[in-house]
């Protein structure tokens, strides 16, 4: 696992500090570091990754699963997908149409707007609803502050500005781009452009057809204080990736003699994000209270031509939400901390489909994936009570009510379809300190995920064949139990625990038509309530100085081990869905304290990931997984960094090099072998 180098200054660090947050996302007394963890926007920059979701990989040690270069999903807990909840500056990013598996939801968020990144492993259903059931991934986008919220600090009628670029040799492409900041006592503004163009990946076999792609990105944030204490912030940001091949459908997989389709690509993936936030620090009926309004869009345009057919589908998918959420909190004494607030998000669904026959060119209107009119709306209130008034235990408490709405017109009769569903959610922590620096936790907590409309609304490919929407969905629920020990000295930092966490009515697929048993391609499956799910694990994080605190070399290492299960009336009982193998990493380092010149960080790290042959009936029909399990590998990688020289305040580079012998492999569930040999080179440049 890559341990990246300190934070050196951005645009907006070097102003003041920059980061926003909601008072639900106040890290909990309660919390251990086994299940939290932080990582800074300049750790990621630093791995010199092209992507948020493989940056997050190497700071984290999240396993990340990767259908193609424009996707990567994390996986917490042991799940994937519209079960891992992505919230940026207190908003959701799922909505109504994140679907299940692997999706390219964090990939959507440009890693040059990141200023930081929580990740919370295990269910956070109680502050933050539906999908959270195996974890949450907290992120803060960058942000100049007005002068007043910074007294003292850096003179704010000044502009400052930010260039950066990087290059990675294994897709022969790089990203770049410039940011400008500026700011007086009442307002803070920044913008950042952004944009990149990825070549087809060299893996240690050569390389990989259909994975390149280009986009770009754009951010803009304006904050504007009455005094240091209330200030309001408006974020406008998007992201545009271009023709992002569906490689697992359009190369050759497991099991195939030719590939899926001909022709499989996200021809546009559009996402626009606008957030307006109200602050107010002011001791009153709340110590901080937060409100935010946002208006989220995605367009999503695919074109699809089966291998051997002569049509070609135009797929067009449009989302618009419109939400509202508030937060409060609140100390009482110097014994209880309450949260508090609500959250309401309403989407909008419209969905279009064109089939183009290629050898006449005639177009054919068809029906949608997404039914007429398909509305959905989530709601949630929600408690938590921090208590430390008992000897030597600390506890965290809290409740959350959620109701949620859907409707739509029917696919074949157009008749409206409506239904509705809530859920009661809670959640128990408790911490004690059993000596000076060791700290044990443990966790009891709920969590639930509302079927969606990709699955009460949406009729789809799958696996060759036909997916059908059910609007009888039940939601998914799930107990979670954790045990966590954290031990921090001054030169000593681990965390270790295990966890269990079981899932009921979990939404699946069955088998309604078959009609040439044994020939793929021909069925029809319904979305389904099929079975449940039951996960348990260990994880371990330790990070050592070689000598005293101020010593500059340091080791470092992760583990985790994942163990799950599908018990359904289709099949029996099962191994669960790409449940990643035992995997983890060895670093050794050189990290001095201080400023230093020209070398600031070093890093060997051995990463690894044993072989995993338990496969689920989904797993050994995937043609992204070998039926004879996946084997072991291990990867070595160097990573560099520093500043560069004495005049060039705050400019910094990064070199890495990583897959160091070239190893031949693929990560667990992904749609491509992993890369090659890789260079990668970063400069940011402040002005």
């Amino acid at each position: 696992m890559f341990i990246p180098p300190p934070p050196p200054p951005t645009l907006c660090q070097d102003v003041t500090e920059s980061v926003i947050e909601a008072p639900r996302s106040t890290r909990a007394v309660t919390a251990s570091g086994f299940s939290n963890q932080v990582i800074t926007g300049a750790e990621l920059a630093a791995t010199g990754e092209r992507s948020l979701p493989r940056a997050l990989e190497r700071v984290s040690g999240l396993f990340v699963q990767e259908t193609n270069l424009g996707g990567g999903a994390p996986i917490l807990r042991g799940l994937i997908g519209n079960q891992i909840l992505i919230v940026v500056d207190g908003v959701r990013l799922n909505d109504a149409t994140t679907r299940g598996g692997p999706n390219q939801s964090l990939n959507s968020i440009d890693p040059a707007t990141v200023e930081r990144i929580e990740v919370i492993r295990g269910p956070t259903s109680v502050l933050y609803g539906s999908d959270a059931l195996g974890g949450t991934i907290l992120i803060w986008t960058k942000n100049r502050a007005a002068g007043m919220r910074n007294p003292g600090g850096v003179p704010q009628a000044a502009l400052a500005g930010e260039l950066f670029g990087q290059y990675s040799s294994m897709v022969d492409g790089s990203s770049e781009g410039l940011g400008l900041s500026f700011g007086d006592d009442h307002h803070g503004l920044l913008g950042i452009a952004s944009f990149h163009d990825w070549g087809d990946l060299r893996s240690a076999h050569g390389t990989v057809d259909n994975t390149g792609y280009d986009g770009l990105g754009w951010f803009g944030s304006w904050e504007h204080a009455y005094d240091s204490r209330r200030y309001f912030r408006l974020t406008a940001s998007g992201t545009r990736d271009f023709d992002v091949p569906r490689t697992d459908r359009m190369n050759v997989g497991f099991g195939q003699v030719v590939p899926s389709d001909a022709e499989n690509f996200f021809t546009l993936q559009d996402r626009k994000r606008y957030v307006l936030s109200y602050t107010d620090e002011v001791p009153s009926l709340a110590d901080k209270m937060q409100w935010r309004l946002s208006l989220r869009e995605y367009d999503e345009r695919r074109q699809i031509r089966k291998t051997g057919s002569t049509t070609r589908a135009l797929e067009e998918d449009r989302t618009r939400t419109l939400g509202v959420g508030a937060d409060w909190r609140k100390a009482l004494g110097g014994s209880q901390l309450f949260t508090w607030g609500f959250d309401v998000d309403l989407d909008d669904i419209e969905s279009s489909k064109d089939n183009l026959n290629t050898g006449t060119g005639v177009i054919t209107p068809s029906t949608g994936n997404f039914a007429p009119d398909s509305k959905y709306l989530g709601a949630g209130l929600f408690v938590q009570d921090e208590i430390l008034a008992f000897d030597a235990f600390d506890l965290t408490a809290g409740a959350r009510y959620s109701y949620f709405w859907f409707s739509f017109d029917d696919f074949t009769t157009l008749d409206r379809v409506e239904q509705d569903f809530s859920a009661l959610t809670g959640s128990l922590q408790i911490s004690r300190n059993l000596a000076p620096g060791v700290r044990l936790s443990g966790t009891l907590a709920q969590a639930f995920r509302a079927p969606n409309l990709s699955e009460v609304a949406r009729n789809a490919t799958f696996a060759g064949g036909t997916e059908l929407a059910n609007p009888d969905l039940d939601p998914e629920e799930s107990l979670y139990q954790e045990v966590a020990l954290d031990v921090v000295h001054s030169a000593t930092n681990v965390s270790f625990g295990v966890y269990h966490n079981d899932i009921r009515d979990v939404v699946g697929r069955r088998l309604i038509l078959d009609p040439t048993p044994g020939v793929p391609g021909d069925e029809t499956y319904l979305r389904d309530n099929t079975g449940n799910l039951e996960y348990f694990g260990a994880e371990l994080r330790v990070k050592q100085r070689l000598g005293d605190s101020q010593a500059p070399f340091f080791a470092s290492a992760y583990f985790e081990y994942t163990r799950g299960a599908q018990d359904d009336d289709i099949s029996g009982r099962d191994p669960a869905s790409r449940v990643p193998p035992p995997h983890g990493s060895v670093s050794i380092g050189y990290e001095p304290s201080g400023e230093r010149r020209g070398l600031s960080f070093a890093a060997l790290s051995l990463v690894w990931a044993a072989g995993q042959s338990r496969l689920s009936p989904g797993d050994l029909g995937d043609p992204r997984i070998d039926p004879a399990g996946t084997d072991g590998w291990t990867r070595l990688d160097i990573d560099l960094a520093g500043p560069l020289g004495t005049r060039l305040t705050g400019t910094s580079w990064n070199v890495g090099l990583h897959n160091i012998l070239d190893a031949a492999y693929r990560v667990h569930g992904s749609g491509f072998d992993a890369p090659g040999l890789n260079a990668v080179v970063g400069l940011r440049v402040l002005f």
